[in-house]
């Protein structure tokens, strides 16, 4: 039976071509220590929903603020992340996120990429308080979590790098040739729950696995990409919210936050550069696993 942990984790956890990096080794460096990984005995449903997966998520980063997941049955790669943090889930709705699979276990994330979301050109900035006279605000809106939700739902489109003839974007809705799937939403515990599907054909180029491909090293990165740095103008200025679209909207860069929809309970996060320090940080999660068999 699946509890309620993996929704009640910690805290709250136009088509633009996004692709973000996840690291500079290439496929002859070393190998990294892997994971054993997980066999799924039955398939997941992409749906943003956690309770499919195991509760709670067994791998956590501490500084990119997200849990996150694989398994495998002998058909397809199973892949989710979760958040709860308020500033991860702004960064993944605006900024994007993409997902890199390397099937060499090492760091190449330009093997197969899965660019979802995609940027959002849309302004975010009503999920923060009213400004405030003389400077700005950084507290979140008293609406956050109906206007999250909103964005959540905006995040109809995906792209894929890297899968041959199935490159290119997606609708999130339709059936991608090579069987890739992906959703995303906001759950009733306020968690930005994140899913994909990966077949082994779109990857491997083979339908389903075998005995022989148990313990075969692959690797799977998860890139958030940073706000741009607000020049230092004292803690009431404004952050600018970059697009790298040529757009700017007013954001929120220093004052105190809301405690209690900010607090983190059992987490740290370093806030030398104050309360919304985290919008400016990319970060870059690698899990490096074997694949399972069992049957």
């Amino acid at each position: 039976m699946v509890s309620n942990f993996c929704r009640k984790n910690i805290v709250r956890l136009p088509l633009l071509l996004l692709f973000m990096a996840c690291g500079t080794s290439k496929k002859g460096g070393k190998m990294p220590a892997k994971m054993p990984g997980t066999w799924q005995a039955q398939p997941i449903k992409i749906d943003g929903d956690c309770t499919d997966w195991p509760s709670p998520y067994p791998n956590y980063d501490s500084k990119a603020m997200v849990a996150y997941a694989t398994s495998n049955d002998a058909e397809n790669l199973y892949v989710t992340i979760q958040t709860g943090d308020p500033l991860t889930q702004i960064k993944i709705l605006k900024q994007g996120m993409a997902v890199s699979i390397d099937t060499s276990g090492r760091k190449d994330a330009s093997s197969f990429v899965i660019n979802y979301p995609l940027q959002n050109p849309d302004d975010l900035s009503e999920l923060f308080g009213q400004k405030k006279e003389g400077g700005s605000s950084s507290h979140l809106s008293r609406q956050f979590d109906q206007k999250l939700q909103k964005s959540a739902e905006s995040c109809t489109q995906y792209a894929l790098e890297g899968f041959g003839n199935c490159n290119g974007g997606y609708m999130v809705s339709q059936s991608a040739p090579c069987g890739v799937k992906v959703r995303l939403r906001i759950d009733e515990y306020k968690q930005l729950v994140w899913e994909a599907m990966v077949p082994f054909k779109a990857i491997f180029n083979k339908d389903k696995i075998s005995v022989v491909e148990a313990g075969k090293a692959i690797s799977i990165c998860y890139s958030i990409k940073a706000f741009k740095a607000p020049s230092t103008k004292g803690d009431g200025a404004a952050a600018p919210m970059t697009n790298n679209m040529g757009g700017q909207n007013g954001m929120p860069g220093g004052g105190s936050m809301n405690s209690m929809q900010m607090s983190n309970p059992g987490t740290t996060r370093s806030n030398g550069g104050g309360p919304m320090q985290h919008l400016y940080e990319s970060t870059k999660t690698w899990k490096h696993f074997g694949l399972a068999w069992g049957k």
